[in-house]
């Protein structure tokens, strides 16, 4: 069994975690979100620039989390940074009217020149999608280098030139001319989430850890609370009510009630492992990978081929997971006896 372990270990350190983050981040990002069908997502142009965006942002924020020692709070944090840096910067779709992918958002919730609804719900999803859970899920692929660094002082430098050079072709792409004073909003807001991740604790306050759901209802819940929340997003953009800023009131009401209850479901963060995080993040893509064919399958019908494999994928990185979970609890178990 030792010699199958050390074969395996090998075979993952063929490819480094960084270059496995710099990939999978865009692929979380645009690809199973179906922002970029993989017909068009298979282009060395497209990998490259979503690997400089997605990929080297990822990396950054880990190295950040990592090397001062931070938890869940700053990445979230320092994933919201990461939306506004590429919404609001980079593509400007946060003050862009007729951006491609708004639809009625462009008129919803629209105001002194910003698209307000829209900007809430791509900062929510960058961090919880694009950030936390490509970090996550290949901090799971390599279990055994989660605390450690994946990155050195000339991988860092590489990234953060990659990262901001990507300001350069967001200009290219979309040249629009948002007001100076919204784009000194967003590098302020950026600079006060960054040092908020800075200031914020490793985890909320010590309590007594709650007994842990099972991992498929993780599963299910995130599932099922994107569900909701899309459903209710188009809802109210179709109906044009109520205000908008009554709406943003209710997205971040329901999305910190959504993390209160996975904190209780988890045991404050104690009880679970590997399996239930992994369940929590294929809930949430799985439900893009299931939408996508039934709301744009007839126009890009690659999407009834691509998906149902990203699903059999994730389903095996699931068994993956869950078999060396089992293995560790019982080497756990023999040592202790």
């Amino acid at each position: 069994m030792n010699d199958s372990r050390q074969t395996e270990g090998k075979r993952k350190r063929r490819i480094s975690p960084a270059v496995a983050l710099w990939f999978i981040a865009p692929i979380f990002g645009e690809l199973f979100s179906g922002s970029a069908p993989l017909n068009e997502y298979l282009n060395p142009i497209t990998i490259l620039l979503f690997g400089m965006l997605y990929g080297s942002g990822a990396i950054l924020i880990r190295e950040f989390i990592v090397r001062f020692k931070k938890g869940w709070i700053s990445l979230l944090l320092m994933g919201m940074a990461y939306g506004i840096y590429e919404e609001g910067l980079m593509v400007r779709s946060f003050f862009d009217p007729h951006w491609v992918d708004l639809g009625k958002l462009g008129e919803y919730g629209r105001a002194a020149g910003v698209n307000w609804v829209w900007t809430e719900h791509l900062t929510i999803y960058h961090a919880l999608i694009s950030i936390t859970a490509s970090i996550v899920f290949v901090e799971m692929l390599y279990p055994k280098l989660r605390k450690q660094s994946w990155a050195k002082t000339r991988g860092i430098i590489f990234h953060s030139i990659a990262f901001t050079a990507t300001l350069l072709v967001g200009a290219l792409i979309n040249p629009y001319d948002a007001p100076d004073y919204w784009l000194g909003a967003c590098w302020l807001a950026i600079i006060g989430l960054v040092v908020a991740a800075w200031q914020a604790p490793t985890g909320l306050k010590e309590s007594a850890p709650h007994k842990c759901a099972r991992p498929r209802r993780f599963l299910w819940f995130t599932f099922m609370a994107t569900f909701v929340y899309h459903f209710l997003l188009y809802w109210i953009q179709e109906n044009n009510s109520p205000h908008f800023v009554v709406s943003m009131l209710l997205i971040a009401v329901y999305w910190l009630f959504m993390l209160w209850l996975i904190y209780r479901w988890s045991g404050n963060f104690k009880g679970w492992d590997d399996r239930h995080k992994l369940a929590l993040i294929i809930g949430g893509l799985s439900f893009f990978l299931v939408i996508g064919p039934l709301t744009t399958g007839a126009e890009v019908p690659i999407l009834y081929y691509s998906n149902p494999l990203f699903l059999v994928l994730l389903w095996l990185a699931y068994r993956k997971v869950n078999k060396r979970v089992n293995i560790e609890s019982e080497d756990s178990t023999a040592v202790i006896q």
